[in-house]
């Protein structure tokens, strides 16, 4: 503990000093911290906890959303909120308790409707954006969803035509809001010349520009014109607080992207559990079940809290076609198996975690403080209910010869 005299100093000196030791401690801790974690050596692995969150759902809900995120209001309370898949709604579930606190339900129509929307952001209570459909709009609305800003995004400044976003986890691409600028990710366009993977949209003067340096890359066999997109450009973002980190489900490289993606460059991130990515023809000759075997990777995610990435794989495998439906259902639920690739700050791989069959969704997961949160409700785990949506907590360790 410092002390100072009264008899010496003011009240103001006082406080000065004071903070002035709290900066310094700060920084120390922050470096320590950076140094720490950029210190990581050996090999780790994500280990079961027997920690476990399960939200209670109602009839209307169902538990495997595409656009699930956890959220900190401005009282320090963590909530779990998601899109009831084919509602207008997003559920904010109190995280401690797994009970629905509250929704908030925009209108469709009217001096207040926004439409279908599909994804949103949450930067505040009073700026929740929704991604909407099929228009290339963002709607910003607050927590009574009262219409407050729309943003246009189908032109860029110099008259470049953008196709449609949703701000979406299951296939991880949230908005990203940096500096005043909403960083999105419009959809392949193989019409344009130019495809941008991002634009930004100005918060203040509404101006919306493309980041062409970053041009979605070509797939041999997968450029036909006749189709606007396919399943080779599904693309995973996540960013670290410096770069941008673009993994594509059918490369084995990332793209590493500088905040104005003026710099972008390739690192193959390789699982050891897939030999080679297949690229499918889903021009009309492609099924679900086929999608459900093929090996390629998934989404990409940065951890804050121990500042490493976690890659999803999905290795080549065989599902039983006699089964009605497996192949929507696996889709939906996060295929039949999956690993985890486990990359340091500097993207070199440090672990990879194979999960078992049948058992968690890789759609669904999300970060917080004490470790990775994986869906267990999988259709096909023996333990699923539909009337619960239930999560693992994943410890980050490290392995043991």
């Amino acid at each position: 503990m410092i002390k100072i005299p009264s008899c010496c100093y003011s009240l103001f000196k006082y406080r000065r000093i004071a903070y002035h030791v709290i900066g310094i401690s700060f920084v120390i801790v922050l470096l320590s911290c950076q140094e720490r974690n950029s210190r990581l050596s050996g090999t780790f692995i994500l280990e079961k906890s027997d920690e476990q969150l399960c939200f209670l759902l109602d009839e209307r809900t169902k538990n495997d959303p595409s656009a699930l995120f956890p959220y900190t209001d401005e009282t320090g309370k963590e909530w779990l909120t998601f899109q009831n898949w084919g509602q207008n709604d997003i559920l904010f579930y109190d995280m401690d308790s797994g009970e629905l606190g509250f929704r908030i339900k925009p209108q469709y129509e009217g001096s207040n409707g926004v439409g279908s929307f599909h994804g949103y952001h949450i930067k505040s209570m009073d700026s929740i954006f929704l991604t909407t459909r099929p228009m290339p709009e963002i709607v910003m609305i607050d927590r009574n969803a009262t219409v407050k800003r729309k943003f246009q995004y189908e032109k860029t400044t110099d008259n470049l035509l953008l196709m449609y976003f949703y701000s979406t986890s299951s296939t991880n691409h949230p908005i990203m809001i940096m500096e005043n600028k909403m960083y999105i990710m419009p959809m392949c366009n193989r019409w344009a010349e130019i495809s941008p993977v991002c634009a930004t949209i100005d918060l203040t003067d509404y101006t919306v520009e493309a980041l062409p340096d970053f041009s979605y890359p070509s797939f041999p066999g997968a450029d036909n014109k006749a189709k606007t997109a396919g399943i080779e450009i599904y693309v995973s973002r996540c960013y670290d607080g410096e770069k941008f980190i673009y993994a594509f489900y059918f490369d084995e490289s990332v793209y590493i992207a500088s905040p104005d993606h003026k710099t972008v460059h390739r690192k193959e991130i390789k699982s050891r559990y897939i030999d080679k990515v297949k690229l499918l023809d889903d021009y009309g000759n492609l099924t679900i079940e086929d999608m459900c075997e093929n090996p390629n990777y998934g989404n990409m995610l940065y951890d804050e809290y121990r500042d490493v990435y976690y890659r999803v794989a999905y290795p080549e495998t065989k599902i039983d076609r006699q089964i009605r439906g497996i192949g929507m259902e696996l889709m939906q639920y996060g295929r039949k198996n999956f690993s985890i690739i486990i990359l340091d700050r500097k993207l070199n791989i440090i672990g990879e975690t194979m999960f078992p069959d049948y058992t968690y969704n890789s759609n669904i997961m999300f970060i917080r403080e004490d470790g990775l949160y994986i869906s267990s409700s999988h259709s096909m785990n023996p333990e699923f209910s539909d009337d619960e949506l239930c999560f693992h907590r994943f410890d980050l360790v490290k392995e043991h010869d």
